[in-house]
């Protein structure tokens, strides 16, 4: 992360404080809390330094602390100021804004804030004299309003917006935005009660709307104002004119407008810059992201969104790669994200990966836990690709990774982000026939195999694994492609019915069915001989049905989510799949709704006071002195409103789902939910029961699926009993 100078107010930042430089580092080697181990100094203002640190709480991770000089730690201005800063990070959800982890003080009693480390360059770095590229600027300035109109909704005005409080990183060649220094934001209805010192502007003079100059009520236009002169800047490598720009007595024919300086710049997109570089509040947009999404649009001459979504594209056939992390969701967050980013960099030095992009013939497509290469043009490529990848995870990394390759019809969209995307059964097929492998497995589709079994390059290194069934009972055949230092030689578990060859496999079922019918036919012959005189009972319908020994269950939950600081709520309530980082005194609320009637028993399992683990129940809780576990179909079903406390680390959330009543659990239950336990489960021989029944925990024999629109996730297994597993993760801020 570079340019950190400006964060704490350095540069042209005008703040109602000031101060001299700081001291010489005497932070460096320190550890803050007993966690945070400072490593570096990153830049200093007029208020403190910033520092890059180690968070050792969980796995090693980088982490920004924030801390406020001697002198200035004295004022109580500055330390309102500073929680001001912590209220208004932790108000906002959005990838688009830096995020909050701790506070504190330190051993001398300097306030300090621990925040997310972005490993990019700011703004300011990545300007030209003659002004960036259009595709650069549609993808920044669309993040950018996209962010603040987020802020916005919370109730934050940023008030200092400049490139040198933007950070940019490179992610698989695009780039992503985060708006950092919220050091003199203003935030409504703030518990800092904090108010600005009067006659006294806050922000950077270049950047300021007229109402910011002349010290007068500011609104979302304000933000939007300087949202507009980063984007003249972008574009052009110029701001426009002074800061006289921004008066009322600057004339309308002095206004350098961004065409002036650009000329290949559209009308449009000079018009969308003007309109919000008004000089009046009420006559620029009303919402960052309209202004965002606008100009982006401008500037890539594209159709409105709901046209490009819909497209007027033909079928054509792609060659896709698909790819992702075994056992992702059972890692740490931050493990999540390690793997993730070194999978992205083995990926992206692949030579044929450089290749296909720079050609255009290749679109990469996050997929959550790993990510789909659609090449176009060239069949081979994505068998290059893979067999690269998996020699560089084989010779330098611990990513459990497996593959999958089809070619097949796709159609080329936009996703909900206007990003570029692909759909059909090109993309498709290629995840199931991934879904099928182990870790260090590339397997590809029999219409893969055809065409490239044909080829001497290839053919020595296809072993053809004949069928397996996938999703929705469709019948793939495959082939595992591997050699000396690249795939996995190992049968995939999926197919591992038999080992014998499919042409092997077909002879041997072929006799062992012959065999069969004339064994069937001789036992017939005789029993005919035996019973033909003796009468025959009649078997009552309800004898001879079928009755299913492994029945399936299947529920879908959901969380309610408080944010809280100083038990005061922080916006509203909303729903969430459990997938987010849960700070101190926030409150949540676990919601299931079975399929079928049954009885359901849910605990949570955390670290206590004592550091040891803690049993506490859900549900059921007592109704009217009585626990009733038995739910109906379809039934929906709620704990309580649960907070976190200042024990941090993992908080595992365990759903038991019976077809029938489990008595030893509903005395469990009931004991727990005396008075004098406080719904805690103490017995050492009632753990050790909880623990028998958590056992059954196979997540390979369960289906989960997240639905990220609706952030519910739907829980199937089969058998009499299916125990679920929910990792909710709690950091201290």
């Amino acid at each position: 992360m570079a340019n950190y100078d400006d964060i704490m107010g350095g540069n042209e930042t005008q703040r109602p404080e000031t101060a001299a430089t700081m001291d010489a580092d005497e932070l460096l080697g320190e550890t803050l809390d007993g966690r945070y181990q400072i490593q570096q100094k990153l830049g200093r203002g007029g208020f403190g330094a910033v520092y890059l640190a180690l968070d050792n709480k969980l796995a090693p991770r980088k982490v920004v602390v924030k801390v406020m000089r001697f002198e200035e730690a004295n004022k109580q201005w500055n330390r309102a100021r500073f929680k001001q800063e912590v209220e208004a990070l932790s108000r906002i959800d959005h990838p688009g804004i830096v995020r909050v982890f701790d506070c504190g003080e330190t051993t001398s009693g300097r306030p300090y804030i621990v925040m997310q480390y972005i490993d990019g360059n700011n703004l300011r770095s990545l300007l030209t004299l003659d002004g960036m590229s259009f595709s650069s600027v549609a993808s920044i300035i669309r993040q950018l309003g996209d962010a603040l109109t987020a802020a916005h909704d919370a109730g934050i005005l940023h008030r200092d917006l400049k490139p040198e409080n933007i950070m940019v990183k490179r992610k698989n060649d695009e780039e992503q935005v985060t708006v950092i220094d919220f050091g003199v934001a203003k935030v409504k209805d703030s518990i800092a009660a904090l108010t600005t010192a009067q006659g006294i502007a806050v922000g950077t003079l270049a950047y300021m709307s007229p109402e910011q100059l002349s010290n007068q009520p500011l609104s979302p236009q304000s933000d939007i104002y300087a949202l507009g002169v980063i984007a003249f800047e972008m574009l052009t490598g110029k701001r426009p004119n002074s800061p006289d720009f921004a008066l009322d007595s600057a004339r309308p024919e002095d206004r350098v407008k961004p065409k002036d300086l650009r000329q290949d710049l559209t009308e449009a997109a000079n018009d969308i810059i003007v309109k919000a570089l008004s000089l009046k509040p009420g006559d620029r947009y009303q919402r960052a992201c309209e202004f965002g999404g606008q100009l982006a649009g401008a500037l890539l001459n594209q159709e409105p969104r709901d046209q490009q979504i819909a497209g007027n594209s033909e079928l054509e056939t792609a060659h896709v790669l698909f790819m992702d992390i075994v056992g992702y969701s059972k890692l740490l967050i931050d493990e999540q994200v390690r793997q993730l980013q070194q999978l992205q960099e083995i990926v992206l030095a692949t030579k044929e990966c450089t290749r296909a992009h720079a050609a255009g013939e290749l679109l990469r497509l996050p997929t959550g836990d790993g990510m789909a290469l659609v090449f176009f043009r060239d069949p081979e490529a994505p068998l290059r690709c893979a067999v690269a990848i998996s020699q560089a995870v084989n010779a330098n990394s611990g990513i459990a990774l497996r593959m999958g390759i089809h070619s097949g019809l796709v159609l080329r969209m936009a996703d909900i982000n206007t990003n570029k995307n692909v759909a059909g059964g090109g993309i498709n097929v290629a995840q199931r026939v991934m879904d099928c492998g182990d870790r260090g497995h590339i397997l590809l589709s029999k219409s893969v195999a055809d065409d490239l079994g044909q080829l001497a390059r290839w053919s020595p290194f296809l072993e053809d694994l004949g069928e397996a069934e996938v999703k929705h009972g469709v019948r793939l055949h495959l082939f595992n492609l591997h050699g000396e230092d690249f795939g996995n030689p190992a049968r995939p578990t999926k197919l591992q019915i038999t080992s014998e060859p499919p042409q092997q496999r077909r002879k041997s079922l072929t006799i062992a069915t012959a065999i069969i019918l004339l064994g069937l036919i001789a036992v017939g012959l005789w029993f005919e001989r035996r019973t033909k005189s003796a009468p025959q009972p009649v078997t009552p319908a309800a004898d001879r049905a079928a009755i299913p020994s492994d029945p399936e269950r299947a529920l879908t939950y959901w969380l309610m989510v408080q944010k809280m600081l100083k038990e005061k709520r922080l916006g509203d309530p909303f729903p969430s799949a459990g997938d987010i980082i849960f700070g101190n005194q926030w409150k949540f609320q676990l919601n299931l709704q079975p399929k079928q009637a049954g009885s359901l028993y849910v605990l949570s399992v955390g670290r206590g006071e004592k550091n040891t683990e803690e049993y506490n129940i859900l549900f059921p809780l007592p109704e009217s002195g009585k626990l009733n576990s038995t739910v109906t179909a379809n039934q929906a079903v709620q704990s309580e409103w649960l907070v976190f406390d200042q024990h941090t680390g993992v908080e595992k959330v365990w759903i038991i789902w019976s077809s029938n009543p489990l008595p030893d659990l509903d005395s469990i239950f009931a004991r727990a939910a005396q008075a004098e336990y406080l719904g805690e489960i103490t017995g050492a021989e009632e753990i050790a029961k909880i623990q028998d029944y958590l056992r059954l925990y196979d997540a390979a024999k369960l289906e989960v699926v997240s639905d990220k629109s609706t952030r519910m996730t739907s829980l199937k297994g089969h058998g009499e009993i299916i125990v679920g597993l929910l990792t909710l993760s709690h950091e201290s801020y």
